[in-house]
């Protein structure tokens, strides 16, 4: 298998595949905002993990758009992956406060994000692939703009 067709693929392994890429994507973007509003701006690990992973959700709502799920950006998937990632932002943020007692806090991020990573895929995906979620132009075939 090529690695083109294995990232453009429609199988649920290539959606997994460009999953992790993006979530890898956005995961490094987090961490790196993460140590610098945690080390040169100075601010307490569960603020600097809000403040991360919220300019990380930006930019991962639209790759996971259009790359991950192969679809359009809309309203309606925009509040499920709104509500997908501030369920796994909360669960995140505890882990932090937790993680950062045990193993201290530039490191707590680190099992914070490897817990919530599976649970988050599956509640995007949901997001991007359930009925509720598609907008007009997905359900009446005519664009949505």
């Amino acid at each position: 298998m090529n690695l083109e067709k294995l990232i453009n693929g429609r199988s649920r392994f290539s959606e997994i595949i460009r999953f992790g890429i993006v979530g890898g994507i956005a995961t490094l973007l987090q961490i790196g905002l993460y140590f610098v509003f945690l080390h040169t701006v100075g601010v307490k690990p569960v603020i600097a993990t809000i403040i991360s992973y919220a300019i990380s959700f930006v930019f991962n709502f639209f790759l996971s758009s259009y790359f991950t799920f192969h679809s359009s950006p809309n309203a309606k998937k925009g509040l499920g992956f709104t509500l997908s990632h501030l369920f796994n932002m909360g669960m995140q943020t505890g882990l932090v406060a937790i993680f950062a007692k045990i193993i201290g806090p530039s490191l707590a991020i680190l099992p914070a994000i490897a817990i919530s990573f599976p649970i988050n895929y599956l509640l995007v995906r949901f997001a991007f692939t359930a009925k509720i979620f598609k907008g007009s132009s997905e359900k009446s075939g005519k664009p949505d703009f």
